[in-house]
């Protein structure tokens, strides 16, 4: 309750309120009780961006194409900083991908469905 009580006391400071599509659980994201909205996730990373330690953020992101658990993805190689998740029935990637035109973007996408994992290849399309 501590914690929960904590993280929401951090979003109210950052965006004077707590996004209503979060449901917090036991803090770990390997919850099937925890819910975020992708948008809500955009909005968190479009803050981050602006944050004094983004560098170390995209640092920590794998890659497309080249490490961690983007290494086998089919999206162009080098063009996108994401996180993945993963549980049963659920697949997810979110972060920066680096458009044509030089610009980032900010990229979120969650599936939910009995055979979730099967999106890989439309996420990859979509990172693209």
């Amino acid at each position: 309750a501590q914690s929960r009580a904590a993280v929401e006391d951090w979003l109210r400071e950052r965006f004077g309120t707590v996004d209503a599509s979060l449901v917090l659980d036991n803090g770990a994201g390997l919850s099937r009780e925890a819910r975020a909205s992708a948008a809500f996730f955009t909005r968190l990373l479009q803050r981050a961006w602006a944050d004094p330690v983004m560098p170390e953020l995209m640092a920590s992101l794998p890659v497309s194409g080249r490490d961690g658990t983007l290494r086998r993805s089919r999206a162009m190689a080098g063009q996108a900083h994401l996180k993945t998740g993963s549980l049963r029935d659920v697949a997810g990637l979110a972060g920066y991908v680096l458009g044509e035109s030089g610009r980032r973007y900010t990229f979120v996408a969650i599936v939910n469905h009995p055979n979730a994992s099967a999106a890989r290849p439309a996420l990859d399309a979509l990172i693209d």
